[in-house]
């Protein structure tokens, strides 16, 4: 196994280290992608990525089903992007070690071609929590994603309106409006969550055994540092963001008690009231319409 990624192993992906205030389980250790020598159609030469842990949850979707088209509250939003980013943890620990099979294949019983396979649909089911994460990232500051393949003019314009969706997660994010602009939606890591993207379309097809590009052609260390790196930044951001909207629907809480206990008792719940039920990913569910 490769040494680890100085960025990854200073983040809070790294095992042990978390900065979310509330006791999450412990995480296993974290070792990153090894680096993979870059073809012509590599993204860029590998950066130090200070990329962030997040918490550790188990769920049984290979998927990324979301919320539900109930409106979510910024607390609540944000609770569910813990949990997404928790998943998107111990994925992470399993792409390194499938990413170790596939230059290995050899040595694990498996075929170079069988192997490869098997990874590519594996940072297909990745990247698909990445984006995830980003979907509910968005929900914690009112940011919805639209499916209109109409919303952005170009050369290339998106016409096929199931990609439309995916292609409006990271085109919202180079918003300079939106909050975690600076985190997300500009330089390197902009780049390596669109390029992040471009293999998930083109890996999408392995399983059904379609040729697609090799993984020597791609720097993957760079592409998963990097996006780890942005999450983490954009993540502190949110945090702040929650915590101030938690505070203002506690105090909502207590005007309406107090308004309420002049005609009888009233119990009202808030967006941060909640616990750590899992069930909304694991639940058939279009998360897409969030």
């Amino acid at each position: 196994m490769t040494k680890a990624s100085a960025g990854l192993s200073n983040s809070i992906w790294a095992n042990g280290r978390s900065h979310i205030p509330r006791p999450w389980p412990a995480s296993p250790s974290t070792v990153s992608l090894p680096s993979v020598p870059s073809g012509p159609a590599s993204s860029s030469s590998p950066a130090s990525a200070s990329a962030s842990t997040l918490p550790t949850g188990a769920s049984t979707s290979a998927s990324a089903p979301a919320p539900s088209g109930n409106r979510l509250t910024p607390s609540q939003a944000f609770h569910r992007f813990e949990q997404a980013c928790q998943r998107l943890r111990w994925k992470f620990s399993d792409l390194q070690n499938s990413y170790q099979r596939a230059l290995s294949p050899q040595e694990y019983g498996f075929t170079r071609a069988d192997a490869e396979r098997n990874f590519k649909v594996d940072f297909h089911e990745f990247y698909v929590w990445i984006e995830q994460a980003i979907v509910l990232l968005l929900l914690i500051f009112g940011v919805s994603i639209t499916r209109d393949a109409r919303s952005f003019k170009g050369p290339s314009p998106v016409t096929n309106y199931g990609h439309a969706y995916h292609h409006n997660v990271l085109k919202a994010l180079e918003d300079e409006e939106c909050p975690v602009y600076a985190a997300l939606g500009i330089g390197p890591v902009n780049q390596a969550l669109w390029k992040a993207k471009e293999l998930r379309n083109r890996w999408k097809d392995a399983a059904e055994g379609r040729e697609t590009p090799p993984l020597q052609m791609y720097d993957l260390t760079w592409i998963v540092s990097t996006v780890l790196g942005g999450l983490e930044e954009a993540y502190a951001v949110a945090s702040r963001h929650a915590e101030q909207a938690l505070q203002m629907e506690a105090e909502q809480m207590q005007l309406q008690g107090a308004s309420g206990a002049s005609n009888g008792t009233v119990e009202v719940r808030t967006g941060g009231e909640m616990d750590d039920e899992w069930e909304w990913m694991v639940e058939p569910m279009d998360w897409e319409a969030a």
